[in-house]
């Protein structure tokens, strides 16, 4: 029998150190040919992305009558140009409030070029959601992805109405905020694009441009340069979509009521003042209580809990757990009033609470609403601010 040793020393081991040493030269040109290859994989694949899901996207543009205001104050304000797009076979068309809202007249221009006259379904001035339809059906409608799923790092393609043209923009997610229940990533956007699809990296739609930061909308106007801004917050899908089932069931939104008011700078959330009858009162809930879970979630902050009082439907029962001088206290199910979604909320200090106007409100009356609502919007971002630092 062959000596096998043999065959190894004389053979196989000759083989094996040339190909060893081979191994640099090839491996530089297999990784560069690779590298070439995933390049013009993922061009492919984000061309496709935009491409299939372009007939989908609409342009909106919405005429006032001439006794009607056109004001501007930026992304989810005014506008005369938007952009919107398809959710269902029934040619239903998601898009932000202030984009459609008031108009006398509200045309969709298709990717194809085909203009079509709109009617306004429902819109929620809380969260800037509106819902408009164009007649007939329509096959190419968006898919909805999960925007729970959303992390920060993971990628986002806008399309967006800009200069009567649906144009790209390619970002990715920098910032979940839990408190407002928003997205934020960096992408330049015009501010036509409000309304506009943000689609994940499988073309699902996870989310619809909102607005820019409030920062970034005062810094453009104290200068007087109009530049892009290099982040928007983006509306999530799953909030989106539940707000436009509702508005297409039933014409509005309506928003779950607790009936306290709470310290908007304390950690953990302080009962301030609850409404007698309320069902916070109710409940058993008082002055100076800290709440400390609300249906199972543990309370991160005032804001975190007007968001999920908010989302919590009307007449549902919900159980929370406060602190009282140092004893944790599990309250009975509580039953969430109702708070119409017709106006936009107070502070954060009042919506979770008793949802009533302030005096200095009533005296600037709605035309000037828009300006309370930005005051207000500045409110909430120093007390997120200094919440954030109170926790480092």
């Amino acid at each position: 029998m062959p000596d096998i040793d043999k065959i190894i020393r004389g053979v196989l081991v000759p083989v094996i150190l040339v190909w060893m040493a081979g191994i640099p030269a090839d491996a530089q040109t297999q990784v560069r040919a690779i590298h070439t290859g995933l390049l013009q994989a993922i061009d492919a694949e984000i061309s496709d992305l935009l491409e299939s899901n372009r007939r989908c996207v609409v342009r909106i543009h919405t005429i006032y009558g001439p006794s009607q205001d056109a004001r501007t104050f930026g992304y989810g304000s005014a506008y005369t140009h938007g952009t919107g797009f398809l959710i269902d076979v029934s040619g239903h068309i998601l898009t932000v409030d202030k984009a459609v809202k008031g108009a006398s007249e509200i045309r969709v221009t298709l990717a194809d070029g085909t203009v079509s006259e709109a009617a306004f379904v429902a819109s929620d001035t809380t969260s800037d959601v509106a819902v408009i339809r164009i007649s007939g059906s329509h096959t190419d409608h968006i898919t909805i992805g999960n925007s729970d799923r959303v992390r920060v790092g993971h990628y986002s393609f806008i399309l967006g109405n800009a200069f009567d043209q649906l144009l790209p923009s390619i970002g990715s997610v920098y910032e979940l905020n839990q408190d407002e229940d928003l997205i934020q990533i960096t992408s330049s956007v015009y501010p036509s694009y409000g309304g506009a699809p943000v689609f994940n990296s499988v073309g699902r739609v996870v989310g619809m441009v909102w607005a820019a930061p409030l920062h970034a909308q005062n810094l453009a106007a104290l200068s007087g340069i109009a530049e892009l801004p290099t982040s928007v917050f983006v509306i999530p899908i799953n909030r989106a979509r539940r707000i436009a089932t509702m508005l297409i069931e039933q014409g509005e939104m309506a928003y779950g009521w607790l009936g306290v008011e709470v310290d908007r700078e304390t950690l953990p959330v302080v009962v301030t003042d609850v409404a007698e009858d309320g069902p916070a009162w109710m409940s058993g809930i008082r002055p100076g209580d800290q709440i400390i879970t609300y249906n199972g979630r543990p309370v991160a902050g005032p804001f975190h809990l007007e968001r999920l009082v908010m989302e919590t439907p009307p007449g549902m029962g919900v159980p929370i757990r406060v602190k009282r001088e140092g004893i944790t206290v599990s309250t009975e199910a509580l039953v969430v009033g109702r708070q119409s979604g017709s106006r936009r909320p107070n502070t954060y200090g009042q919506l979770a609470g008793v949802g009533v106007e302030s005096s200095d409100e009533a005296l600037l009356g709605q035309a000037d609403d828009d300006l309370v609502y930005q005051i207000q919007t500045l409110e909430r971002e120093i007390g997120r601010l200094r919440l954030l630092m109170q926790k480092k």
